[in-house]
Parts: C-alpha cells; structure tokens; sequence
C-alpha cells in the first residue's frame, strides 16, 4: 500500500511538471512582424514594420532569392503575378514571428525570340494592342538587349511603306511631335526589310515638325523577317531594334506608326497618346 502511494505521488508531481513545461513553450512571442511596401512596375520597396525584433529573412515568394536586410527592395525578373511574400523577424532570444502578404507583380514573359520567320516563339507573349485596319495585332519582347516587335494583320497588310517613331527619353517635350504629341528623337521610314531603301533617321534636336538626318539602316543591328503569308487570310512580321542603337533607354518607349504615307495610323488617333513600350531590363 505503502508503494502504490508513493508510485501515485511520482505520477502527480511528473504530470504537474509536464504541465509547466507546456506552458513555457506556448508562451507568446514578443516579437510583432508586419511590414508594408509600394511598388513600380517589377521593382518593389519593403518596409519594415516589425517590433523587438532584431534579424530578418525575407521571403519574396518567387523561389528564386531571400533577403536579409531590414528593408529591402526587390526587383522581379523570374516570376510574377499573384505572389505571397514572408517576413521572418527573429531576435537575440530565438523566438521568431511571420507575416505573409499578397503582392501582385507583372507577369515575366520568357521567350526565346529568333528572328527568322518562324513565328511559334511569340505564342507566349500576349497581345499588347489590336486595330482595325490591315494591322490587327501588335506583341513586343524587350527583355534582354532587344527591343522585338511582331506584327500580325490580314493578306492587305504588306507594309510596303512604313513610318515607325520612337520617342526612347520619355520626354515628349523633345522630338517630333506634330502626330500623336510623340516626342520621336529615332525614325524608320521605308520597306522593314534589309537592303531595301528603308532607313533610320534621328532628329537633329529641339522640337517641332518634320526633319530629319539620315543614319542609314545596314550596320546597326536591324533584323526583319519580312512580311510573311501564314495562312491564304493572315500575313506577319517580325522585327529587331538593339537597345544600344537607340543608346540610353528608360523603362518605356512611346511608338506610333503610320502606313503608305499616312493612309493609316497606329494608333489611329492622331492626336495622342502614341502607343507604350514597357522596357523589361
């Protein structure tokens, strides 16, 4: 009798010891984890809104890279979309404590564009504009060194005679302005084709109407599939524009085109805004 009471004491005193040890563990954290942050395009600034806290890991949610600084600012180039960033905030003790916050980043395009008359490696890039005359679609790709533009429209679209601007400052204070307030410092005017008498012209400064000096098309890193016939209703192109050619580029591009000396314009109303060009570095 003398044992089981001993034996039921030494189970009473080792569940109530169980129980404080439970208790420690689920202690409550004193670090608070919380941030915010403000984006611009792919590129976005965290702020870190944690309390006794004295390390961090920054999960941005794109598998690719992890952070440790207290406030970083993070530029998406893999993966975008609906994405799920987490901060970790940690102190000196070891505890630690998580938030998790929903951004939304442009979606990365990867393609691998080859400029050859094989249009299949544009299905992955979407359509950026439609019209309705004999061009219906415009896609571009501008990640890496390339500016790449496609153009799809039906059998009349030939583009025998073309005018293409570039404003490439962003400043549409400077440049040829008179159609769709574009600001163009680079022109292409005539057949996009190699060896044809098409050129590149750039505006000789200031701004105002139509002058131009001619720089010539071969040597400069233009390519062109040509238009070519996909099927009996539909005709394509696919054109390359080095970024160093145009030298310094900022994050967009204003472009506008016009067919056969003015019959049509892209985008069709003269008078603005030209068409964008988001630049991805």
């Amino acid at each position: 009798m003398k044992k089981f009471k001993l034996l039921y004491c030494l189970l009473v005193v080792s569940l109530l010891a169980g129980c404080d040890s439970d208790d420690s563990t689920s202690s409550e954290s004193s670090i608070v984890a919380d941030f915010s942050f403000t984006s611009d395009g792919s590129t976005f600034t965290f702020t870190n809104l944690s309390q006794g806290a004295t390390t961090y890991r920054w999960d941005f949610g794109d598998l690719y890279f992890y952070s440790y600084e207290e406030n970083p600012t993070y530029t998406y180039s893999i993966v975008g979309g609906e994405l799920t960033v987490t901060l970790t905030a940690m102190n000196e003790s070891g505890e630690e404590a998580h938030v998790s916050k929903m951004i939304s980043a442009p979606v990365i395009i990867n393609a691998n564009i080859d400029i050859d008359g094989d249009f299949e490696d544009w299905e992955e890039v979407p359509v950026y504009y439609e019209f309705t005359g004999s061009v219906k679609k415009m896609k571009y790709y501008t990640k890496g060194p390339n500016i790449d533009i496609y153009f799809e429209g039906g059998s009349d679209m030939t583009l025998e005679i073309t005018d293409m601007l570039f404003n490439v400052d962003e400043d549409n204070g400077t440049g040829y302005n008179e159609t769709w307030n574009i600001g163009a410092e680079y022109l292409f005017e005539g057949p996009p084709v190699l060896g044809s008498w098409g050129s590149f012209y750039s505006y000789p400064g200031g701004s105002g109407g139509w002058a131009w000096d001619w720089i010539g098309l071969d040597g400069h890193g233009f390519e062109s599939s040509g238009v070519i016939a996909v099927d009996g209703s539909t005709n394509a192109i696919e054109m390359r524009f080095p970024k160093s050619f145009f030298g310094t580029v900022g994050d967009s591009i204003d472009f506008g085109m016009w067919l056969n000396w003015g019959v049509e314009y892209y985008p069709s109303d003269t008078a603005g805004p030209a068409l964008n060009i988001e630049i991805q570095k």
